[in-house]
């Protein structure tokens, strides 16, 4: 992304060019800038409400959005951000990034992975480290004051509105 304010123009992703003319577009430029801006990957947590953090320092967030309630059950998109990249033992990869797809069930309050994809770079979807969808997940239970129990709390509590 290149702006060049002495002659107004703006280069935008892709290749668009816009021209701005006077200081009454410098408000459309301004905003042109910011909106292209936060929707790159890099501010990829826009749809991301922060749930909470681990003891090792890593931050939860869960895609509240997104949240679906189908036979009983809770369907959610869960993401973990490492604040220090995992160690992979494979080529020297490194794990920033792990999104996952999750079903909910709030009565017995347990819950299961449906869907698990690591990224190799921060906060970046255009790079996936590998993808897994277990043929037969197993539920698990939270442990007491977990991040896990304290997001399906959330998750669950958010569901009674739907």
């Amino acid at each position: 992304m290149k702006i060049i304010i002495a002659n107004y123009w703006w280069l935008a992703k892709g290749g668009v060019v816009v021209q701005i003319e006077g200081m009454k577009h410098l408000t459309l430029m301004l905003t042109l800038f910011f909106s292209t801006l936060f929707a790159s990957p890099a501010y990829a947590y826009a749809d991301w409400e922060k749930v909470g953090n681990d003891t090792a320092g890593n931050t939860f967030y869960v895609d509240f959005e997104r949240i679906r309630k189908v036979n009983g059950y809770v369907y959610y998109w869960e993401l973990q951000s490492y604040k220090y990249p995992k160690e992979t033992g494979i080529l020297s990869n490194k794990i920033y990034v792990v999104k996952t797809y999750n079903q909910g069930d709030c009565e017995m309050f347990r819950l299961k992975a449906l869907s698990v994809t690591k990224y190799s770079r921060p906060i970046n979807e255009d790079v996936v480290w590998s993808s897994k969808t277990p043929s037969n997940p197993e539920w698990n239970y939270p442990i007491p004051n977990s991040v896990d129990e304290i997001m399906l709390k959330r998750v669950c509590k958010f569901a009674e509105t739907l």
